[in-house]
């Protein structure tokens, strides 16, 4: 009786909650516009050109002809052994058939391609839109139809992602570093131009997971926007528990699987999200820190197995903070619709739900739903090890080998390194690292180390340390301070058997300042000589 009557106030909560969460708005984004024109290709054998004949105006159809001959119909291209190569998107597809500029290349252009090969022509797990891919199956073939059939005109569909360089980790100075978009990405809609990214949009459909192992929070995810997502989550979980609800679990299902959970626990809190990519570790950590007990990811069969196993790393991630801060293991997880029944919950023991808003910047909410979860954990651990990919830590530095030549400050896309203003001092903010590599590939000594791990004290963690300081080198003519002594020591030792550095003056020179060194160029003669300092033309002044 008293089971019933706690499922029956959780149930009236979970309602309560919903019709809150309902009633929110979501900030709008952009739109991407494709333009179809009807024309489509059917790639495939005999079979593909019988469907072909079926296609009707406004719809206009071509075949790709794989294997078998030619019958009379649509056009056909027979491939002939050629290498196909397939590019683009709804209304604005490239199929390339062998080398360019040899007699057999041949380009064609399509609004849509449906594909009945053996496999697709193209790789991705997200295909793009205007592509199909079917069996030859007659049924499938039929739904092939009824797919294809409304496809012409102009189409519309939100610009799921934003994307910030500034602050991006994946390049810097021609030196490379993260890759976990690139890598990540489903639909292959992600690709290095230089020091950036550029995202398709054309071909981004919204996987999300892009987002979620950014480190830095560079790819964002707009549509819902991440603070819209976290605002949904708290919304629920704090009216749930303002009406009286006990134990709260909080689901995250895709659009396409969440109809298939059938009836669900009156304790778990149900959000449906465009895919479960989008959601990641601050969104899961928030939701704890706001009370939930458990946080759930539907896994059904919309979650294509990239998402799924980047979604596990960062999963293993989340358990070694939960794990360093003694809470219980596996709070997040996937289970199957069978299982979501049958989830007991509770797993998280009583904490105080946090206060803090929503925002969308993706490390400002991770260290607020981690700072959080430490305070009520009453652990006093100083720090958590974590797992080699995560994007927590600290870098070590080699200071026999530091010359303070501050290539790696110069690199550094979130100013966790720092050059100590007029000191040659290397400084260090461990919050800021996200432990993308740039700087251990750009030192020339080789004196730079990464090491994944979280500090659990705030004051810490935020603390501007010293790494590695040397006295300033004083220049010899005026006694100003320019560089460091072992950078001076270093480009000694390199110049040593120069031609151009053999006079003692020469060497002098090295040894110092900008200013002065540019003088003392101008008034040595052997310089001149030597091409190294111009000589200044003399000045004709008139008699009178």
């Amino acid at each position: 009786m008293e089971q019933s009557l706690e499922q029956e106030r959780n149930r009236q909560a979970r309602s309560t909650a919903c019709a809150a969460v309902d009633s929110l708005a979501v900030s709008p984004t952009g739109i991407v516009q494709y333009t179809s024109r009807g024309r489509v290709l059917v790639v495939g054998d005999e079979e593909a050109q019988l469907f072909a004949n079926r296609i009707e105006p406004p719809l206009h159809a071509e075949v790709l002809l794989q294997k078998g001959s030619e019958e009379p119909g649509v056009p056909v291209v027979a491939v002939g052994g050629r290498k196909v190569r397939i590019n683009g998107h709804l209304g604005a597809f490239v199929i390339e058939l062998g080398e360019p500029g040899k007699p057999s290349f041949q380009r064609i252009e399509s609004d849509m391609v449906l594909d009945f090969g053996e496999k697709p022509l193209i790789g991705a797990e997200f295909l793009p839109p205007g592509y199909w891919y079917f069996s030859t199956e007659p049924q499938e073939m039929d739904r092939a139809l009824l797919e294809i059939a409304p496809m012409v005109g102009t189409f519309e569909k939100p610009r799921f992602f934003d994307y910030d360089p500034d602050i991006c980790a994946h390049a810097r100075a021609g030196r490379e570093g993260c890759e976990r978009c690139i890598l990540a990405c489903p639909a292959d809609a992600i690709i290095s131009i230089g020091e950036s990214v550029e995202v398709n949009p054309n071909l981004c459909q919204g996987g999300g997971v892009c987002a979620s192992v950014c480190p830095t929070g560079a790819m964002r995810y707009a549509y819902p926007s991440p603070a819209d997502t976290l605002r949904r989550v708290h919304l629920m979980l704090k009216k749930y528990l303002e009406a009286g609800g006990n134990d709260p679990v909080v689901l995250f299902a895709s659009e396409a699987d969440a109809m298939s959970l059938g009836e669900l626990q009156p304790n778990i809190l149900l959000l449906v999200v465009e895919e479960l990519g989008s959601v990641g570790l601050e969104v899961w950590l928030s939701a704890l820190a706001w009370g939930a007990q458990e946080v759930l990811l539907a896994d059904g069969e919309s979650v294509l197995r990239g998402i799924r196993l980047n979604l596990d790393e960062q999963m293993k991630i989340a358990d070694s903070i939960l794990h360093g801060m003694a809470y219980p293991a596996n709070l997040i997880r996937f289970l199957g619709a069978e299982e979501i029944g049958k989830a007991s919950g509770a797993k998280m023991p009583q904490i105080s739900a946090a206060a803090f808003e929503s925002f969308n910047e993706k490390r400002t909410m991770l260290f607020l739903a981690i700072d959080h979860l430490f305070q009520q954990s009453g652990s006093s651990l100083e720090m958590i090890s974590l797992p080699d990919d995560a994007a927590f830590g600290r870098i070590e530095v080699e200071s026999s080998a530091c010359t303070l030549c501050m290539g790696c400050t110069s690199v550094c896309p979130v100013k966790a390194l720092q050059a100590g203003n007029d000191e040659p001092r290397l400084q260090f903010i461990e919050q800021n690292c996200v432990q993308c590599g740039l700087c251990e590939s750009a030192c020339p000594e080789n004196a730079i180390t990464l090491q994944t791990r979280l500090l659990t004290s705030v004051e810490k963690r935020r603390q501007l340390v010293t790494l590695h300081e040397e006295a300033p080198f004083l220049c010899c003519s005026c006694g100003k301070p320019f560089a460091s002594k072992g950078m001076i020591s270093k480009m000694l030792d390199q110049l040593s058997g120069h031609p151009i550095f053999q006079s003692e003056r020469a060497i002098k020179r090295l040894q110092m300042c900008e200013e002065c060194r540019v003088v003392d160029a101008i008034q040595d003669q052997d310089a001149i000589d030597a091409g190294i300092a111009i000589k200044q033309p003399e000045t004709n002044q008139r008699k009178n």
